[in-house]
């Protein structure tokens, strides 16, 4: 039986230890004639690592998840809920101002989202006419004279959010907001802003897991381009074992940027860009990765290095981006000399 190896984990296997690995996951979204990786390229145990490791823990749980309940091609269940450890939402103006939200898929809405408040007490702010500080029943402070003193001059100066009443009382006498007698009222938030509409902060980290999903999109398509030969080179183990191992390297690198790089141009403002480029550095050209997803949050990293010399008259193989459309779900290509000028501390040597 021949062999063939794995372009991640370079063990030479059978080609029944192979499967199909699509070179955008396919949570980001399903394409006519999508791009597949389906000789003897990606082995069924990298494959299942890399959906279970990494795919699976951010597909509900980034900022790409929340996108992707706006405007993925694969419209969600109503009733997902995006999780919020790479995330988080956050009221930004008046009585909403620092407010927890849950993000719920819910198709009724243009925005094929709803927002859910997280069960709070809100009280209302020293100093301020339409803030609240908000916090949970565990974690509601001891009341002070300068708060309490604040509260008489508020008609509404505390207020809770998904909270049984009772509970809410009994918080509030424990850390001394309510004596025996007190008259306490519960106004809808919405009739106290005034307003149909409020904004959010969105606060997002990016980790690990992300950059190296990014990482495998890119390099599954300069596999998809290249062919296997090429990414089994040794100038790409670096980035190869950060993806499949989290092992990192000095070497590497990760920018990242809220649009597209400037030399992409894709077909909607909500489509994919996945490319590769050159970019100069110690006197070589050496590649870089783009990854963009929804048409927002873009990644340019390192991907390994050449042997092209920089000079002043520059010949260079042509590389590629390529385009997912999620609206009409059709993919296109372009092959050009794509040049990226680098981080602003990379310093540029020319060579004759």
């Amino acid at each position: 039986m021949a062999k063939y190896k794995c372009i991640y984990c370079l063990t030479e296997k059978d080609e029944s230890a192979f499967n199909r690995e699509h070179v955008v996951p396919r949570m980001m979204g399903t394409y006519n004639n999508g791009f597949v990786l389906g000789n003897h390229q990606v082995c069924e145990e990298c494959n299942s690592y890399f959906s279970k490791e990494l795919e699976n823990k951010i597909g509900l749980d980034s900022h790409e998840a929340f996108l992707r309940m706006q405007y993925g091609n694969k419209r969600m269940s109503d009733g997902r809920i995006l999780q919020n450890k790479r995330i988080a939402l956050t009221g930004n103006g008046g009585i909403f101002k620092g407010l927890k939200f849950t993000v719920v898929s819910d198709s009724s809405k243009q925005e094929r989202v709803h927002f859910d408040i997280s069960p709070c007490i809100g009280i209302s702010k020293v100093g301020s006419q339409d803030e609240y500080d908000y916090y949970s029943l565990d974690n509601l402070p001891q009341a002070t004279e300068e708060t309490l003193s604040h509260l008489k001059e508020k008609p509404h100066g505390i207020i809770s959010v998904d909270l049984k009443r009772e509970d809410v009382e009994q918080a509030l006498k424990d850390k001394g907001y309510l004596s025996d007698s007190y008259t306490y009222s519960e106004p809808e938030i919405a009739s106290m802003y005034g307003k149909t509409d409020f904004s959010t902060a969105i606060r997002i980290s990016i980790d690990s897991i992300m950059r190296r999903v990014c990482a495998k999109t890119v390099f599954n398509y300069l596999c998809f381009s290249e062919g296997s030969d090429y990414v089994l080179q040794s100038k790409f183990d670096e980035l190869r074992k950060y993806i499949r191992y989290g092992i990192w390297s000095n070497n590497l690198w990760f920018r990242y940027s809220q649009e597209p790089v400037s030399t992409a141009q894709l077909p909607t403002p909500t489509s994919h860009c996945v490319g590769y480029m050159f970019f100069p550095q110690n006197g070589c050209w050496n590649m870089c990765g783009c990854l963009t997803w929804f048409g927002q949050l873009t990644y340019i990293f390192k991907l390994g290095v050449t042997d092209i010399p920089i000079t002043r008259f520059n010949v260079l193989p042509p590389t590629k981006m390529a385009y997912f459309d999620n609206d009409t779900k059709n993919i296109s290509e372009e092959s050009a000399v794509f040049v990226y000028g680098g981080r602003p501390d990379d310093q540029y040597h020319f060579k004759k």
